[in-house]
């Protein structure tokens, strides 16, 4: 091979690993579970949740138009945001922060949480008054029962993110939420930003969520196939939940899902690893397939 060719070669290699790289980055991924739920009543059957985790706004990279068209194309009953929504060390711009939050707000009942990001954002003063602002309802360590149009009351529950050494010494994350006693039979569900405390969510069986919605894994950042991903915060090397459902070993009729969130964070690339959101469907029945 010539010097020319070589450098055409050379040329087209790293042109489409730029490709396949903007691709990883910006190329949203509509994944897809329907999850069977102990007593879940007939009125919520086909019950369904846009989970949005981890947009880190600004280092989002995604076109926020187009997630907005594939979350209205869902037609959800409720949407999840499960935490970072911001960029801890980055300035978002709030009048873009605000128009997707609002377009949001207008297809379905919209929850938020916190996410580390969240908490060491200097700016997430103003995240939460945007919430405000859009009808976007934060829920910081408290529960509420919600009635969506022709459905039965679930319980939505929403778990704030804690520091580092308050985890370590922390047995049961849900001791602040309160539960009252004529929501018992709803279905619960839970939005909680970190997976890997996913045994401690169900310490109080009194308080125990039906799902638990998180994110915070990124997908293991770079996904090996028949691996899965490689890293993630809180995990560390080779992490056990970075996307998809997961059932508590106490008590299968339980599930975790873990969404690999849509922007970036410290690493700068995601790699085997698209952008996400999910669509969870709620049935009474078993599914066809194993979770």
């Amino acid at each position: 091979m010539n010097i020319k060719n070589k450098s055409l070669l050379k040329t087209a290699v790293l042109a489409g690993a730029a490709a396949y790289l903007h691709l990883q980055n910006t190329w949203i991924q509509k994944t897809e579970y329907t999850i069977p739920v102990k007593n879940l009543a007939p009125e919520n059957e086909g019950m369904k949740i846009v989970q949005l985790s981890d947009l880190h706004l600004p280092k989002e990279k995604i076109d926020l138009n187009k997630l907005i068209d594939m979350t209205k194309e869902a037609e959800p009953d409720f949407i999840f945001l499960t935490g970072d929504q911001i960029q801890g060390d980055h300035p978002f711009d709030p009048s873009v922060a605000e128009t997707l939050f609002r377009k949001l707000a207008a297809i379905a009942p919209t929850y938020a949480i916190t996410g580390n990001h969240d908490r060491h954002s200097p700016m997430f003063h103003i995240a939460l008054d945007l919430y405000k602002k859009t009808g976007i309802r934060f829920l910081d360590d408290e529960a509420m029962s919600v009635l969506a149009k022709g459905r039965k009351p679930v319980v939505i529950m929403g778990l704030s993110d804690k520091g580092a050494a308050i985890q370590k010494i922390t047995k049961d994350f849900l001791k602040k939420i309160k539960l009252r006693k004529d929501w018992q039979g709803q279905t619960r569900l839970l939005l909680a930003h970190r997976p890997e405390h996913f045994l401690k969510y169900h310490i109080n069986p009194e308080k125990s969520a039906d799902i638990t919605f998180a994110g915070h894994a990124h997908g293991g950042q770079i996904r090996i196939p028949r691996l899965g991903g490689l890293y993630a915060p809180g995990q560390g090397r080779m992490p056990q939940h970075t996307e998809g459902v997961y059932l508590l070993p106490t008590d299968q009729e339980k599930k975790l899902v873990v969404s690999r969130g849509i922007g970036g964070a410290s690493f700068p690339f995601r790699i085997n690893n698209r952008p996400e959101m999910v669509i969870v469907t709620l049935t009474s029945g078993s599914v066809s397939k194993p979770l």
